[in-house]
């Protein structure tokens, strides 16, 4: 009876080595990583944006972005001055750009470029959990570095990507590159995390560097500067108030 018990102990061992990484498990690692993005729930910070195009001037843009929870954000252009007075706000997966000659907040997709190879996704929403599905392909060296492999699957049609291979250092949780795929599932750009830096706490992204992998020789770079704290009334963050913003 004993040998039975040992043989089935054995068995059942084998069959959780064996097993796929839990999704909680995979979800936690995404948890983690989203940190390096952002401080809380509650945080503002300010972005430049360069876009590259080989023979052609450096595109730039600058924003004021304000984050309070998972789910709201409100963009501010700043620069150039043609575009001073846009506001793009995103509540859950709806997203609405106010521009100052317009009466009404317009709806956009998250998946519209906003310049070079960002998204308005890319710039209005600073966290992959709640969005996306994850699963833990496997582990692998990238950079010198062992890293977590996953694959994120969209939640719904209005989020940014599809679909999206990420790479997360196992030891600190901190993000190392993304893969962003169509729905076809053609490579759409590649996204490498730079820049690290010590910020309220914690390493911190400065610098995301987007490769595009469909027009060649084309990237974008997107810096992060002036992460702060800040606590935002939940009014900024209705569309009907956006025409009241400064």
């Amino acid at each position: 009876m004993k040998k039975i018990l040992l043989l089935v102990l054995g068995m059942v061992m084998f069959v959780f080595a064996a097993s796929p990484v839990r999704a909680t498990d995979a979800e936690k690692i995404i948890e983690e990583a989203d940190k390096a993005r952002g401080p809380g729930d509650s945080f503002s910070f300010e972005l430049k944006v360069t876009s590259l195009k080989p023979g052609r001037k450096d595109g730039i843009s600058r924003f004021k972005i304000l984050i309070k929870g998972i789910d709201k954000s409100l963009v501010k252009f700043t620069y150039p001055k043609r575009d001073k007075g846009k506001v793009m706000l995103m509540v859950g997966n709806n997203l609405w750009i106010y521009i100052p000659t317009s009466r009404n907040p317009i709806r956009i997709s998250q998946q519209q470029r906003l310049m070079g190879q960002v998204s308005n996704g890319d710039v209005a929403r600073t966290n992959f959990a709640g969005d996306y599905i994850p699963t833990l392909l496997r582990e692998e060296e990238l950079e010198g570095k062992l890293s977590y492999v996953l694959e994120l699957k969209a939640k719904s049609k209005e989020v940014a990507y599809h679909r999206i291979i990420y790479w997360v250092e196992k030891d600190t949780f901190n993000p190392l590159k993304s893969e962003f795929y169509t729905i076809s599932g053609k490579l759409l750009k590649t996204a490498y995390y730079q820049g690290y830096e010590e910020i309220l706490g914690r390493e911190r992204v400065t610098r995301l560097v987007i490769v595009d992998d469909l027009r060649k020789g084309q990237s974008s770079i997107m810096e992060y500067s002036n992460m702060k704290i800040e606590e935002f009334s939940d009014r900024i963050f209705q569309k009907n108030y956006l025409k009241h913003l400064r």
